[in-house]
C-alpha cells in the first residue's frame, strides 16, 4: 500500500525534440525527483538532465497516456516519494493533464502541473509566414474542445486573430468537417485554414479528411472585411 505522506507527483510539459524548451521551473522539479517517466521519443539529451534518476519509459508501462499508465506510475510510489512525468507539449492543451492530476489527487498524492510548450506553437514557428503580420498575430485564441456556437461567433466577428482548435477525438473531427461544409464558398475564401499533418502545418482544407486525432486546426482571416 502506498503511504501518501510527503508523496509528490509533477506532470511536466516540454518539447521532446529540444531540451532548450525545458523551463527553469521544470528543471528544478526534475532535480528533486527520484523517478522520471518519459516517452522513448524524447531526445537523448534529456538523459543527461536525468543522470542519477531512475528512468521508466512510458511505452514500457503503457502504450497510451491514460488511466492504465497512471495506475502503473502510482505503483512506483511504493518505492519512492517524488515522481516526474515528462510529456511532449503542454500537459493541459496537448494531453489529458487535468484528468491525470485529478487521478493522483484522488489517490491522495500531492500533484502539480508544470506548463510546457504547446505543440502547435512549434509548428507555427516553423511556418514563419504566419508570424510576419504583428497586428494579426498579437494573440491566439484556443478552443480546447470543438464548440460550434463559439466557433461561429468568433469567425463572424468583424475581425479576429488566430484561432487554434484542438480536436480531441473522431466526433470533434466529424463536427468540424460538417461545420466547414456548411460554410458558403465566400466565407471559406476569406479564411486561412491550416491543419496539423506529419508534424507540420498544411494550408489545405481537404487535409481535414485525412486527419487523425488528437490534432489541431488553425483558422485566421486573410484580411479585414
Amino acid at each position: 500500500m502506498v503511504l501518501q505522506n510527503k508523496k509528490k507527483f509533477y506532470l511536466i510539459g516540454t518539447n521532446a525534440s529540444d531540451i532548450g524548451d525545458c523551463t527553469l521551473q521544470a528543471i528544478e522539479k526534475v532535480k528533486h525527483a527520484k523517478v522520471v517517466v518519459l516517452s522513448k521519443k524524447f531526445d537523448s539529451k534529456f538523459l543527461k538532465l536525468l543522470e542519477n534518476k531512475t528512468i521508466y519509459y512510458q511505452e514500457n508501462l503503457s502504450m497510451k497516456n491514460d488511466r492504465g499508465l497512471w495506475e502503473k506510475i502510482y505503483e512506483l510510489f511504493e518505492s519512492t516519494d517524488i515522481i516526474c512525468h515528462l510529456v511532449d507539449g503542454d500537459p493541459v492543451l496537448d494531453e489529458e493533464g487535468l484528468q491525470e492530476a485529478k487521478f493522483f489527487k484522488i489517490k491522495r498524492i500531492n500533484s502539480e502541473i508544470i506548463s510546457g510548450v504547446i505543440k502547435v506553437v512549434n509548428f507555427l514557428n516553423l511556418n514563419s509566414e504566419l508570424l510576419t503580420n504583428r497586428e494579426k498575430n498579437f494573440s491566439s485564441t484556443f478552443l480546447k474542445k470543438f464548440n460550434k456556437k463559439k466557433l461561429t461567433r468568433i469567425i463572424n466577428k468583424f475581425y479576429f486573430e488566430k484561432l487554434i482548435i484542438f480536436l480531441q477525438n473522431k466526433d470533434d473531427l466529424k463536427e468540424i468537417k460538417s461545420f466547414f461544409e456548411n460554410l458558403s464558398p465566400i466565407q471559406i475564401k476569406k479564411l486561412s485554414i491550416k491543419c496539423e499533418k506529419n508534424n507540420n502545418l498544411k494550408n489545405d482544407i481537404k487535409i481535414i479528411e485525412e486527419l487523425n486525432t488528437p490534432s489541431y486546426i488553425i483558422i485566421e482571416k486573410h484580411e479585414k472585411t
